[in-house]
This record gives structure tokens, sequence and C-alpha cells, in this order.
């Protein structure tokens, strides 16, 4: 994943380079977020998500253009208007859910947000790697209807996703997201079917998503009431430790603190 410097931080971050596709821009940003959610750097989360309203803002004010002066922009073709108006749509579209997605890393969308970040995913039709960071990003505040349906889907068209890595990264992460929300909330048979319908995808992760997919188990079991549950968590901190991955250590010590530690102390 990507971590930037103070210097690249200073610049203006949302300037496509002329060498990269626009699924390569935005899964930059969508690698950046990944980090910044899990080491809860919510000043980086706040800048990114500024900078995808201001862009966001720009696409909008350009097809309300389009649309007031069709007449006078010497368009040959009503099919060049139409590319056109649909080009800078999709462009909006795109920076209003990084946008969107950068504040779901420090605040909690409100139902509108949701529904529009929803809207955006439930109209894929093919996976890439930019939709699956935005729907794992978001899987932790996304209905459940929305995340089983979506997954359903993807199980359908299993062969298209199973052979790419980073394909079955996310799609882990999201039901792991989604589930350790919903044991969170006392929903344990909803978080197992999640967890369930993705196991096919968990064979050969990165440590940092095979670590939290079990961790999200345990995490099931603990609320069960199976003592297992919670040495297992403690297991899967420890392996974070001893092959040095730090930042997916502190998360879930966090996570435990949080949401075991302290439901114990109370």
């Amino acid at each position: 994943m990507i971590k930037l410097s103070t210097k690249t931080l200073l610049t203006p971050i949302f300037i496509q380079k002329q060498n990269g596709s626009k699924d390569d821009y935005f899964v930059h940003y969508i690698n950046w977020l990944d980090r910044i959610q899990l080491r809860e750097e919510f000043a980086e989360a706040e800048m990114i998500q500024n900078g995808a309203h201001k862009y966001a803002n720009n696409q909008e004010i350009k097809v309300k253009i389009l649309e007031e002066n069709f007449e006078t922009l010497n368009y040959n073709n009503e099919w060049l208007e139409l590319h056109s108006q649909e080009r800078l749509t999709r462009q909006y579209t795109d920076y209003r859910v990084l946008e969107l997605t950068a504040k779901a890393c420090h605040q909690i969308l409100n139902d509108e947000e949701v529904t529009e970040i929803g809207d955006f995913l439930f109209g894929i039709e093919l996976w890439l790697e930019y939709s699956l960071g935005i729907l794992a990003l978001n899987a932790w505040q996304l209905p459940y209807s929305l995340v089983y349906a979506i997954i359903s889907d993807i199980n359908l068209h299993e062969k298209e996703y199973k052979g790419k890595l980073i394909y079955r990264c996310r799609i882990v992460q999201t039901a792991g997201r989604c589930a350790m929300t919903l044991i969170s909330r006392g929903e344990t048979q909803k978080a197992s079917d999640i967890l369930s319908m993705v196991h096919h995808y968990a064979e050969a992760l990165d440590t940092h998503v095979q670590g939290l997919y079990r961790f999200a188990w345990a995490y099931l079991d603990y609320r069960n009431g199976k003592i297992e549950g919670q040495k297992e968590m403690f297991r899967v901190i420890a392996l974070f430790d001893f092959l040095e991955v730090p930042i997916s250590r502190d998360f879930a010590q966090k996570y435990y603190n949080r949401h075991v530690l302290n439901l114990e102390e109370s």
C-alpha cells in the first residue's frame, strides 16, 4: 500500500498523471485510504475528502454549463453532446464516491450518503480493483442486505475474481468488515453468513487480510460465548507482531480493546 511523504501531502493531490489509467489513478487513493483507515490518520482522510469534493463540484458545474450552452459550443451532433455529458457525469460520480469513502474513514455517513454509495455499487456489473476497493472501505457502514446481495452476485461470477489476489483480498475485506460491524451489534448469525460466503476466496491471501479474516471469526466466536474466540484474537495479534506487521497488529489490538476489553470492564 502507498505511503506518501510530507512533501507529497503538501502538493495538489488531484492532478491525474498523463501515463496512468483512470482506474490506476483512483486505485492510488483507495490504497492510501485503506492505510489511513487502519492507522486512523483522520487529518489525511479529511484532506482527500476535501480535494475530491472540490473536483466533484467542478465536474458538476461543467455538466450544467454543457446543458445550458449547448448551442454555443458548436457541437456537430447530439451524440457528441451526450458523450460529453456522460463523461463529465461519470467523472463527477467517481470523485463524489471517493469523497464519501474518505469521509467514511473518519465519520459516520448519513442515510443519504450511504444511499449514494449503495446506488453506485449496486449498478456495477463488472467489478474492478477500484470499485471493489470502494466496497471494502465502506463495508463497515453499508447495510447487510446490500453487502449480501453484492457478494452473492460476485459468487455467481467467481471465476472472474478468484484468480486475482487483490480482488480476493477486497472481497474478503468486505465480508470481514461488514461482519465485525454486525457482531458488535449482536447480529451474529448474519455475520456468520457473510463470512461463510467468502471462505473460498480466503486461501493464500496476504498476511493482513488473512489475519483479519481470522480475527473476525474469532470475534464472532467470542460474542457467541466461546472462550476459544478470545484466545484466537490474542493469537492473531501475536502473529502480526511476530511477522512484523505493525499496522495490522495495532489495528487488531485497538479493536480488541474497544470491543472486548471495554465491554468486559463495563
